[in-house]
């Protein structure tokens, strides 16, 4: 990260989407959109001024200034990948299994169900909305939230955030974690 008051240089951070994508869908390539937002000294803002440069001065609408805002701050080393604009760390895992919405849902918060997939780790419920979504409290400080969406007939998907992460190497153990821990709930769910 910068020095306060100076901009950051440009790392070789991959931006989320192509060159060729991002100039298909905006008509501009990075380097303009990087030399675009330097020369407005996004590089001294934050997140909020940042996509505020975009979308006032620049014409962009929310999704694409996000995402280029995005983008700038993870190749100037203001945000890293899988940090929040609020400088926390969070994982999404998601995984579409061959049951319907309500197993799934059934299946994934039921308490005795959840000793035979869940990962170690203190989980405290804090709300649960049938079929739709299911959070709590997660290890010590974090925060988790688990979404269930309908994939058509007899096909769900389960996407749980973890939230609340001290850095780089916690996310890779999360993600690690809850990769292994949704195979085992598809392995446990009825036939």
């Amino acid at each position: 990260m910068a020095e306060k008051g100076q901009a950051p240089k440009t790392t070789s951070v991959r931006p989320i989407m192509t060159d060729a994508g991002i100039k298909a869908k905006t008509g501009k390539d990075w380097a303009y959109w990087y030399g675009a937002l330097d020369k407005a000294g996004a590089a001294k803002l934050d997140h909020r001024g940042i996509v505020a440069v975009l979308n006032g001065k620049m014409k962009l609408g929310p999704w694409w200034g996000q995402m280029i805002a995005v983008s700038y701050e993870r190749a100037k080393g203001i945000r890293a990948v899988n940090q929040k604009c609020d400088g926390e760390f969070s994982v999404s895992v998601t995984k579409v299994m061959p049951v319907g919405l309500t197993e799934l849902f059934t299946a994934a918060t039921d308490a005795k169900t959840r000793k035979k997939w869940f990962p170690p780790g203190a989980f405290e419920e804090t709300s649960k909305t049938k079929n739709k979504y299911w959070r709590g409290k997660w290890k010590k400080d974090g925060r988790l939230e688990v979404g269930f969406y309908a994939k058509g007939p007899g096909r769900a998907q389960i996407a749980v955030q973890s939230n609340k992460l001290s850095g780089s190497d916690a996310v890779d153990a999360e993600r690690a974690a809850w990769k292994k821990a949704l195979e085992k709930l598809r392995l446990i769910l009825p036939a």
